[in-house]
C-alpha cells in the first residue's frame, strides 16, 4: 500500500469518529473478546497511543494500540490491519512508524503479548507463527519466560499460553521490574485479588532469576511453557 498517512491520538477527545471506525473496522475484527473487551480498551489518552494508518481514502486499515510508561515498560497492547488489507504492507509500515516513535520518546522497553504457536493451533484467522515472522521482520526479540494475559472484564477470561516479545530493546530485561510491571497490569484488569495459583506460578518463574534472557526470536521454543494443573 503506497498511500499511507499515520496518525497518532492521545487525546481523549480527538477524532473520536476516526476511533469508533478504527475499532469497528480493525480492532474488532482482529480480537476475540477475551483479548479485545470494548472500544474504551483503545480509546487514547495521555498515557495510551492508538496509531492508525490511512490509506489514501481517508479509511482505517490499520492500527496499534500502545499503553505508554515514560521511563518503564511500556506495553503495545494490540497492532492489527483490517480484513481487507491483510498481506499488503499496512502493518509493517506502522510497525517502523511506532518504532521510530518510540526511538525519539522515553520509552526503553515496549513488550508485545503474542499466542505461543504451542499453545493456539492455526485456524482461519488464527496464524500464530505467522505473527511470529511479522513481529521477526521488524526486530522482536523474545523473553526468556512464559506469559499470561489476564481477564480484561469481568466477564473475559485469562488468555494462557502466551509469549512477551521486545520491541524495542534486546538486553537482558530486569525481573523485579518485569515483576512489578506485570502485578500492576494483573491488578489495573482483575482487582487486587488477582494472585490465585496460576498467577502465583507465573510471577514465581519471573522472579527466578535477577535478569531475563532476551532470545533472538528464531528461538521462541526455547521458552518454557507455563506448567498447567
Amino acid at each position: 500500500m503506497s498511500e499511507l498517512t499515520i496518525v497518532d491520538l492521545t487525546a481523549p477527545d480527538e477524532r473520536p469518529e476516526l476511533v469508533e471506525q478504527t475499532y469497528r473496522a480493525v480492532l474488532r475484527p482482529s480480537f476475540n473478546t477475551d483479548e479485545l473487551s470494548g472500544v474504551e480498551a483503545v480509546r487514547p489518552h495521555p498515557g495510551r497511543l492508538l496509531s492508525v494508518a490511512l490509506d489514501a481514502a481517508g479509511v482505517p486499515v490499520a492500527a496499534a494500540v500502545t499503553e505508554l510508561e515514560p521511563g518503564g515498560i511500556s506495553l503495545l497492547g494490540y497492532l492489527a490491519a483490517s480484513p481487507a488489507a491483510r498481506g499488503l504492507g499496512a502493518g509493517g509500515r506502522l510497525m517502523a512508524h511506532l518504532v521510530e516513535f518510540w526511538t525519539a520518546g522515553d520509552y526503553p522497553l515496549v513488550l508485545a503479548e503474542v499466542h505461543d504457536p504451542r499453545g493456539h493451533d492455526e485456524a482461519e484467522d488464527e496464524h500464530p507463527e505467522a505473527r511470529l515472522r511479522f513481529y521477526g521482520r521488524a526486530g522482536a526479540a523474545v523473553l526468556d519466560v512464559p506469559w499470561v494475559q489476564p481477564a480484561l472484564s469481568a466477564d473475559g477470561a485469562r488468555v494462557p499460553d502466551m509469549l512477551l516479545l521486545a520491541l524495542h530493546d534486546s538486553g537482558p530485561v530486569d525481573s523485579a521490574a518485569l515483576v512489578a510491571w506485570a502485578r500492576d497490569y494483573f491488578t489495573g484488569a482483575e482487582g487486587a485479588g488477582f494472585e490465585d495459583a496460576q498467577a502465583a506460578a507465573l510471577l514465581a518463574r519471573m522472579a527466578q532469576r535477577e535478569q531475563i534472557p532476551v532470545l533472538p526470536l528464531q528461538h521462541w521454543r526455547q521458552v518454557e511453557p507455563l506448567a498447567r494443573d
